[in-house]
């Protein structure tokens, strides 16, 4: 049976070891006694969330002639590997494709009235000014300031 498997790899390793963790990719398919057909690095790009803090990442795909029982040996050893944010394996059965695969940036989904929905605004709360610590108020002006702030607030209605 053929098995296609799309893995991530983080944005934290180079591009120069993106061919090691390739290579024990294929030693982990290997040693589970599958047997690798096809093996690509699509490309990198931004990931529609953070994965373990990582924001970007790198898509590979991967093609393999396996038996069933290999494919939890495989996903088990995935899980551990800590080179691989995430991995999905499915069952080809129309065999290995013939065209090379785009990968674009997620898109959020158009609304009904036919609009992307905007990104959410975190509201920020403006600080309070710090209250300067060598200015000191006698307790008649401080009086004085207590009854301004509470005439204030009945003539507001508060």
């Amino acid at each position: 049976m053929i098995y296609e498997t799309l893995y991530i790899i983080p944005s934290r390793i180079s591009d120069t070891d993106i061919e090691r963790v390739q290579k024990r990719v294929e030693e982990i398919v290997i040693a589970a006694g599958a047997k690798v057909e096809q093996h690509e690095v699509l490309q990198k790009i931004k990931l529609a969330y953070p994965i373990k803090g990582e924001q970007h990442g790198t898509y590979a795909l991967l093609y393999t002639e396996s038996p069933a029982e290999a494919l939890s040996k495989i996903d088990s050893a995935f899980k551990l590997e800590g080179d691989i944010l995430r991995a999905i394996t499915v069952k080809r059965e129309e065999g290995i494709p013939k065209h090379r695969f785009q990968l674009s940036s997620y898109q959020p989904p158009i609304t009904p009235e036919g609009k992307r929905p905007e990104k959410r605004r975190v509201e920020q709360t403006r600080p309070r000014p710090a209250a300067k610590p060598d200015e000191k108020l006698s307790m008649e002006e401080l009086d004085k300031k207590l009854d301004e702030i509470l005439e204030s607030d009945v003539v507001k209605g508060v």
